[in-house]
């Protein structure tokens, strides 16, 4: 347990830096320099542990933790020192249940401490797992999900009608609540000065022996107080934990590391990646949306069964056709020229031809498909409504896809796709359930036509990009081709 909580002040980044006043020292340059060979020096800071690209602003930084008020400071300190109290106190306040487990389940006592042992044994595991993903998701993601996952398990321990089962849940609340004891001696670090982190880890350091001390009498109390009941050694548990994890949730990142990457990428995505996200994410829902609105109108006005629905869709594969073939004529032609203009090294706007020809096509194929569909109008008007709608939305998508790996190169450009695609598939998931009840509330032509007065809101994303591109680029805190 002590190697879980002891403080090594060689290894720990030291947080109070004197960090460059200039803003744009914080901006990432990853790229090596033709010729320069690869050093380690080169990417980490020595004084500070952090690689170079992430620094606070200034040693004021509001958003380094050791600047935070005291009260702030002491409440995120408590919060891994209550973990540890409550995650040891549950190994030792079952003690008393024993003899008890032993009677109603006519088994050994060999078998009756295995509840115990195995909650133990747990404590072994669950660090191995939570050390590493604390460093790539920050300590505040262990803290909200180690005493749900110790909650959860407890509560399935308690509700054991069988030994084995009570064995197995035990195991898995402590290997999947200790993860906190992992993380708990870095989250004060990150908090106080080195001169300041042996009174503020007393707490922490005690919680550990503090807990399995105290168990036993705990207890034996509520066991007694219950009619004997081993039951109530399980929801003590409960009752401790459920107040630290409410108030758990109220708690900030402490990893400077974490806080750096995090802003990093907050000033990264905007405006580049928000915008194109909403535009791209809009016209791949309408697709989705598509697959409620076709059903709706070609049964209720054309009467048509599952299959004959089903073959409407055509018409959008023939637009999806017809996109790939454009960005290709683009891309043989227009962007051709610009990179012989430019040496081999175009600007990434001209990525966007064809998502400006798909600004145009969306917004047609949903007028089409919105004011098309009547009784005396043949069905494959509306089925063709899908030609310009599909060429427009597959145009916009590959356009802004190619634009976004142009602009933020091999090193940002997985992240910036990554987060395109949270949205867009945000948005796909979203749509088709108010679709339908749209179209029955306001009729088919006006609810098709609200969706078409967004998309004509959204027009001019492309257009502006393609203007103001390089511009946007060159505020991006990414790195990102600036030419």
């Amino acid at each position: 347990m002590a190697s879980d909580i002891a403080f090594d002040n060689e290894t720990k980044p030291n947080h109070d830096i004197q960090a460059p006043s200039d803003r744009n020292s914080t901006s990432l340059d990853m790229a090596e320099k033709p010729g320069e060979p690869h050093s380690p020096d080169e990417d980490t800071d020595l004084e500070t542990g952090l690689p170079q690209e992430l620094v606070w602003d200034s040693p004021e930084d509001p958003g380094n933790a050791r600047n935070w008020s005291t009260i702030k400071k002491v409440y995120h300190t408590a919060i891994p020192a209550l973990y540890g109290f409550v995650i040891t106190v549950g190994s030792s306040v079952y003690t008393p249940a024993i003899p008890i487990i032993m009677v109603k389940y006519n088994v050994t006592r060999e078998v009756a401490i295995l509840p115990l042992s195995l909650y133990v044994l747990g404590f072994t595991i669950g660090p191995i797992f939570a050390a590493p993903l604390s460093e790539l998701y920050g300590r505040r993601a262990i803290y909200w999900t180690t005493m749900p996952i110790l909650l959860t398990f407890t509560a399935m321990a308690g509700a054991a009608n069988n030994v084995t089962l009570l064995i197995v849940m035990r195991f898995f609340a402590a290997m999947g609540g200790s993860g906190a004891l992992a993380v708990g001696a870095g989250t004060i670090s990150d908090l106080w000065t080195h001169e300041s982190q042996g009174k503020a880890a007393l707490f922490f350091v005690i919680s550990p022996f503090l807990g399995p001390a105290l168990g036993p009498l705990m207890g034996a109390y509520i066991i007694s107080e219950y009619d004997n009941d081993w039951r109530w050694s399980m929801w003590v548990i409960m009752i401790v934990a459920a107040p630290i994890a409410l108030a758990a949730l109220f708690i900030k990142e402490t990893s400077p590391k974490r806080i750096l990457y995090l802003r990093q990428k907050k000033h990264g995505i905007k405006p580049l990646v928000a915008y194109l996200s909403i535009y791209t994410g809009f016209a791949f829902a309408m697709m989705f949306s598509f697959f409620g609105s076709y059903n709706y109108v070609f049964q209720s006005i054309y009467e048509f069964n599952q299959k004959e629905v089903g073959l409407t869709f055509i018409g959008i594969l023939v637009g999806f056709i017809l996109a790939v073939l454009s960005f290709g004529i683009f891309d043989a032609t227009l962007y051709r020229q610009a990179s012989i203009k430019a040496n081999g090294k175009p600007a990434p706007e001209h990525r966007l031809y064809a998502a400006m020809l798909g600004s145009f096509m969306l917004p047609i194929g949903l007028f089409w498909f919105a004011w098309a569909p009547n009784k005396d109008v043949h069905w494959i008007v509306p089925v063709l409504a899908g030609v310009p709608f599909g060429w427009g939305c597959l145009g916009i998508f590959i356009s802004a896809t190619t634009y976004l790996v142009n602009v933020y190169q091999s090193e940002n450009g997985a992240s910036a796709v990554a987060a395109n695609g949270i949205l867009r598939y945000g948005f796909g998931a979203a749509f088709p359930l108010f679709t339908i009840q749209m179209y029955q509330a306001m009729g088919v032509h006006w609810a098709g036509s609200v969706f078409a007065f967004v998309s004509v809101v959204l027009m001019p994303v492309p257009w502006v990009f393609f203007w103001k591109g390089k511009v946007l680029r060159a505020r991006s805190y990414y790195d990102t081709i600036r030419d």
